[in-house]
């Protein structure tokens, strides 16, 4: 496997070295923040778990459930919890000081994330890990 230098997270860099679809080049705040080129809709999200995506859609609620294990910030996009057709970007309590304020700095924004797309208890998720992998749109 090609060793290919990366600064977002790792399973983004492993999935670039393993020949998928994403850029072999580094991430940097310029790059990640240009576009969102190629995005898919949050709601085609269900049919990309197992995969590295650029996901796109509006914060329709944002929650940071301090008391829960791992402290998670959940933005759900497309719809809000409790709502089984969202698509939701998890954020954990280890990286959530990188993004300040998740639940107020994204609620209502139109995003991209980038990342791998996973499913939890139904709903499709990306982990971020880094505040490069989300884009504000409007």
């Amino acid at each position: 496997m090609k060793k290919i230098p990366c600064t977002v997270a790792a399973v983004v860099c492993v999935a670039a070295g393993a020949g998928s679809a994403v850029a072999a080049r580094p991430t940097t705040a310029a790059s990640s923040s240009l576009s969102c080129r190629g995005a898919v809709s949050w709601q085609r999200t269900a049919a990309l778990v197992g995969r590295v995506a650029t996901v796109t859609g509006r914060v329709a609620g944002a929650t940071y459930a301090s008391s829960s294990n791992g402290s998670p910030t959940f933005l759900n996009v497309g719809h809000n919890y409790p709502n089984p057709s969202r698509f939701t970007v998890v954020i954990w309590i280890e990286n959530r000081a990188a993004f300040g304020r998740p639940e107020v700095k994204y609620r209502g924004r139109t995003i991209c994330v980038h990342g791998l797309v996973s499913s939890y208890a139904g709903v499709p998720e990306i982990v971020a890990r880094t505040p490069l992998q989300i884009t504000i749109i409007r």
